[in-house]
């Protein structure tokens, strides 16, 4: 997932890549990712290129909850600033932004966007708010006898 930079024109332009074969060889991805797309809008000033890029990534996932896959989309955004001129990096108040040295003409978004797709992933990621699995799961793995009753007390004790 490289871009070009000397090659961009001035002004506004758009890329699209929607490979998924560099999301799928990485290894330290724990989850099957199906598509990909990334709408990267890019505007060139200069020596300075204002990336923002729209993502849509869709994969198999294991449910929390019942412990089964499912599939899900995942949306992120990246908001990036590229320049080859260092004086910009103090000035700059954007949410990224990198330096490239004059003579690299390449520039790999792979890092921002495998950053942006797992921050997507919610912490609690469940197949739905009605998982039957999950209802199932809990009946199996709850204990058949009853609590030591010198601990009933603590049971509410955060319940305010």
């Amino acid at each position: 997932m490289k871009i070009v930079l000397n090659t961009l024109p001035r002004g506004k332009s758009e890329q699209i890549f929607d490979s998924v074969a560099q999301l799928q060889q990485d290894k330290s991805i724990e989850w099957k990712p199906l598509q990909f797309e990334l709408k990267l809008g890019i505007d060139r000033q200069g020596q300075n290129f204002y990336l923002h890029g729209n993502i849509s990534c869709t994969g198999l996932f294991i449910c929390e909850s019942g412990m089964e896959e499912f599939e899900d989309t995942l949306k992120s955004e990246i908001k990036v600033m590229l320049t080859f001129d260092s004086k910009y990096l103090e000035s700059y108040e954007g949410d990224e932004m990198f330096h490239v040295p004059a003579h690299q003409a390449e520039y790999d978004l792979y890092p921002l966007v495998h950053d942006a797709v797992l921050l997507a992933i919610p912490i609690s990621h469940r197949c739905g708010t009605d998982c039957k699995a999950g209802e199932e799961l809990q009946k199996i793995i709850k204990p058949r006898e009853k609590p030591d009753e010198r601990w009933a007390k603590l049971k509410d004790l955060f319940n305010e």
